[in-house]
């Protein structure tokens, strides 16, 4: 019994009720073997509000369940009927795609954080090193080009100099809104 992760589309804010009604009609199916863990990686998040602090719990991949499965036809439709499921991520019906053991490690390692700057370290993974040379792809400074100074991968954040009118300016970028310069 080979187990590989799949992704389980599901309506956003519907995930738990899925991944539960999935159990649910698994077993009762009588294919609880093929089934392993279900994973929908959340954060709590404390807010102030007029009445004071309030805690809410926040999905980090809204819209997805994480399913470790054997997967063959009869699972595949008995999950494709629970009420609030929408299908599998993949690239044809009859054959959702399973994720790398690098893509489903990741997902554990972040739905077993313990805490929201865990599961932070997790999410973001910093592809530049400082002195590399990047172009901004977004923003106010976008088409610019500068080098790495500093790197928050806390933050997922990255400081860039750039020049602007003949002086070094450090700007503060989000991973995603800077590309390396090839």
């Amino acid at each position: 019994m080979a187990m590989n992760w799949f992704v389980v589309k599901a309506i956003s804010g519907r995930e738990n009720k899925a991944r539960d009604t999935i159990q649910m009609k698994v077993r009762q199916a009588g294919l609880s073997e093929q089934l392993g863990r279900l994973l929908v990686p959340s954060e709590r998040v404390t807010e102030v509000k007029r009445r004071g602090k309030v805690t809410t719990e926040r999905k980090l991949f809204p819209g997805y369940i994480y399913a470790e499965l054997d997967l063959n036809q009869d699972l595949i439709d008995v999950i494709r009927n629970v009420d609030g499921v929408t299908g599998f991520l993949g690239s044809t019906p009859e054959a959702p795609d399973r994720l790398t053991s690098e893509e489903a490690e990741r997902i554990i390692a972040i739905a077993s954080a313990e805490s929201v700057e865990d599961q932070r370290a997790v999410l973001v993974q910093i592809p530049f090193n400082l002195g590399d040379k990047v172009k901004v792809k977004e923003g106010t400074f976008a088409g610019m080009e500068g080098v790495v100074d500093e790197i928050n991968s806390q933050k997922g954040t990255l400081r860039v100099l750039i020049t602007v009118f003949g002086r070094q300016t450090p700007i503060e970028l989000e991973v995603w809104q800077v590309e390396e310069v090839g």
